[in-house]
């Protein structure tokens, strides 16, 4: 059976690397896949940029246009010319492009979609650029996807119900399916050493936090936490991640003469290693309609202290029982819990809680949500 992907590109966003998982997943269980990407992902790669691993059956189709609105008879043909049985648009960009490519044909092919995100006000992608959003503006057009497409899927309970209300749903159409974070590509990471200096020669406690520099992460707030934190003992902050919100983020530290305690790290390429060598893992997100981050710092065994977002960490952390959670935007309460958890002795988390999102799992969930 032929499982086909469509996404934008293979790149340094969420959605990218839970789509790569989950093709690494159907191939190991013996699924046949394609993956249908954009000119943006071929772009990438002619700057030299590195996208995520897929297996080597895999067969990459690179479609025509960077937009998705201009892929539309690509994927008719596609649709019509191969023996893909199922379609899965991993997130909204290709979402209205799939409905329209089916209008009319004669062969059917199963269509699915995954939401990934959409709690938010507005979208933005990590340059500050707002992902457009048709079910707010066009009533028609959501209704005719919701007509068309066959399985929706939502990465959290949170996600699942806004989406039903976007597209005017009866309750529980969308069915919850969290994203895989651990497989074998996890545990060789795990097991590495930190590349970061901070980790790897610590003169103090050290905590970590990772993600896009934007503002539904909320790092400043994390940053007023941590000076607040050494008001009582010396801490420090290593911050992975790259945004548009870079300067304001190195601005903020220099007033604060913080320099000496919040580091900027940029991207790594093994996060749980880093996550590991820390004494707690922190989210400051004001939004997440999940967390994959969150889910590898406990898969580590590392305390973690997260914001109360109304979706996500509540659901991951299973309202604290597995790690503390504070109120979002409050520095004074997320200071009081980073310095519990850098106080208490260190314990290992039980496997409970990141069991379930092994990749193994979430295969199997996705199966029995496409009924195949």
């Amino acid at each position: 059976m032929k499982i086909t992907f469509v996404i934008q590109d293979l790149f340094q966003q969420g959605a990218e690397y839970v789509t790569a998982l989950m093709i690494r997943g159907f191939v190991a269980k013996g699924y046949e896949v394609d993956l249908l990407v954009s000119q943006k992902h071929a772009e990438l790669l002619d700057k030299g940029d590195k996208p995520f691993d897929v297996p080597v059956s895999v067969r990459t189709l690179i479609m025509p246009a960077k937009k998705a609105r201009q892929n539309v008879f690509y994927l008719r043909k596609y649709i019509k010319y191969t023996d893909a049985v199922v379609m899965i648009a991993m997130g909204p960009t290709y979402l209205l492009a799939l409905t329209l490519a089916v209008l009319g044909l004669k062969k059917r092919v199963r269509l699915a979609y995954v939401e990934h995100g959409g709690l938010g006000p507005e979208q933005r992608d990590i340059n500050d650029v707002v992902i457009p959003s048709f079910f707010s503006r066009d009533w028609i057009m959501a209704k005719l996807v919701a007509k068309s497409i066959d399985c929706f899927m939502a990465v959290s309970n949170g996600s699942a119900r806004v989406l039903e209300k976007k597209l005017l749903l009866k309750s529980n159409t969308v069915i919850t399916v969290y994203n895989p974070v651990i497989d074998d590509s996890y545990r060789t990471k795990i097991v590495c050493d930190t590349m970061e200096p901070w980790l790897k020669y610590k003169s103090m406690k050290t905590v970590c936090a990772a993600g896009a520099f934007c503002e539904l992460k909320d790092h400043i707030t994390l940053f007023k936490a941590i000076k607040i934190v050494n008001e009582t003992m010396p801490v420090r902050l290593v911050l992975f991640g790259k945004g548009y919100l870079e300067n304001k983020y190195r601005d903020w530290i220099n007033e604060n003469k913080m320099s000496e305690r919040i580091k900027l790290a940029g991207h790594t390429y093994n996060l749980p290693a880093e996550i590991k060598s820390s004494d707690v893992f922190i989210c400051s997100s004001v939004v997440e309609s999940f967390s994959i981050v969150l889910i590898e710092a406990l898969a580590t065994g590392v305390p973690v202290v997260s914001t109360f977002c109304q979706y996500g960490p509540p659901e991951i952390l299973n309202n604290g029982q597995y790690g503390l959670l504070v109120p979002v935007g409050d520095e004074r309460e997320m200071a009081k819990a980073i310095l519990k958890a850098v106080s208490d002795n260190k314990k290992n988390v039980p496997e409970e809680a990141w069991k379930r999102f092994e990749l193994s799992k979430i295969v199997f969930n996705y199966e029995q949500a496409l009924n195949i």
